[in-house]
């Protein structure tokens, strides 16, 4: 069984705590990308949910999903370093961003499409304060999975008045 299967079977049997509970699973996995986008955008398509709290659920599970890997990196550079040990520059660059720009850079992080487990994992490392990243995520996310739904509901309506 696929994990898009997975992730539907979780959403028909339970609603909007499905897409939480599919986007925590989905956000939880570190460095093992899984298609919560395509999910968003599936789900959206439906017209059984309102775009708004498809993003709102989803984006609460994505930032709780996250702190798995803020939580490595709270284990500190060691188990980092067996686990990036050839992008400790990456690492070191994004720290001083986060030292930086702190808030606003792991929102917009969060939002852009590509893996940020490596964000949070350096958060955890520096010992970023919780109260901010949650926050921090759960914008970069609603912001994100807003558009996917609402494009997922536009899609539908295309082709709809297309028939």
């Amino acid at each position: 069984m696929d994990l898009t299967a997975v992730f539907n079977s979780l959403i028909n049997s339970y609603g909007l705590i499905g897409i939480f509970l599919a986007s925590l699973i989905a956000n939880a996995t570190i460095l093992f990308p899984l298609p919560m986008d395509a999910v968003i955008i599936l789900v959206s398509s439906t017209g059984i949910f309102n775009p708004f709290l498809i993003a709102f659920f989803a984006a609460l599970g994505a930032a709780i999903g996250e702190s798995t890997g803020y939580f490595v990196g709270r284990g500190g550079r060691s188990v980092v370093e067996k686990k990036f040990g050839n992008q400790l520059d990456k690492v070191d660059d994004s720290a001083k961003k986060i030292s930086q720009w702190g808030f606003p850079f792991i929102v917009l992080m969060s939002f852009v499409p590509f893996a940020f487990d490596l964000i949070s994992i350096i958060a955890g490392m520096m010992e970023y304060d919780l109260k901010k990243f949650y926050p921090a995520v759960f914008i970069g996310r609603f912001f994100r999975y807003s558009i996917l739904a609402f494009a997922g509901v536009t899609v539908v309506e295309f082709f709809s008045s297309l028939i």
